[in-house]
């Protein structure tokens, strides 16, 4: 109750100083309590990583062999980077990648819904059934042909009942992860074992601007 009496009298006091709404005062808060959760976490990183602040992690980037190959900078990056800000730019990168992945098994993972057992037996193979899971199977399900013409009516990869089959026999409904979510859920992982907390979309957006203020200005010469 003190803290809703709290609350509230920070509201009055917002709206009356500055004549804004109320919707706009939440907004407020919202950000302040972000940023000083950002401030928490960079104490965190600079704690863990011996650091004045996360601005010098662009200054201490991952040393490259000197040959490779430029399009391999990430994949090194990936399996070699101990530096929460490479991390969290891979990471940014990988959820883009992972949004945009479009395959069969991507398709079906999001569209497939459970249907009659009978049509598994009626395409596919009896003995089969032992490998798949029985939360696809549903009695008063879709008909497996009426899902196909459903799913490529609006997917961007075509399905069949074949790949109907040797989806189910493979994952559970709901459990497919394309490779690139997998490199997304290792970046995560990796992040956290570096900082000691979970990834967030806002603090890595933090850590890259963080990075531009504190790589070195370029001078030009001036043609005169």
């Amino acid at each position: 109750m003190q803290n809703e009496s709290i609350s509230r009298r920070n509201l009055e006091r917002f709206l009356a100083t500055t004549g804004k709404t109320e919707k706009e005062y939440y907004e407020w808060a919202t950000e302040v309590g972000r940023r000083m959760h950002i401030n928490t976490l960079d104490k965190m990183v600079c704690a863990k990583l011996g650091l004045y602040t996360v601005a010098h992690l662009a200054l201490i980037p991952t040393p490259l062999p000197a040959d490779i190959d430029p399009e391999r900078v990430d994949e090194y990056l990936y399996d070699h980077s101990q530096n929460p800000l490479e991390i969290a730019k891979l990471w940014k990168q990988a959820c883009v990648d992972a949004d945009a992945w479009v395959s069969v098994e991507s398709v079906l993972d999001e569209h497939l819904a459970p249907f009659p057992k009978e049509d598994f037996e009626r395409w596919g193979d009896k003995n089969w059934l032992p490998d798949v899971s029985r939360s696809w199977f549903k009695k008063t399900g879709r008909h497996l042909d009426v899902q196909v013409d459903e799913i490529n009516a609006i997917a961007p990869a075509q399905v069949s009942i074949e790949a109907i089959l040797d989806f189910v026999r493979t994952y559970k409904p709901n459990s497919y992860q394309s490779p690139a979510q997998v490199i997304r859920l290792n970046l995560e992982d990796r992040f956290r074992q570096l900082t000691g907390f979970r990834i967030k979309d806002y603090y890595v957006e933090h850590l890259i601007r963080s990075a531009h203020f504190s790589q070195p200005a370029t001078t030009e010469t001036v043609p005169f």
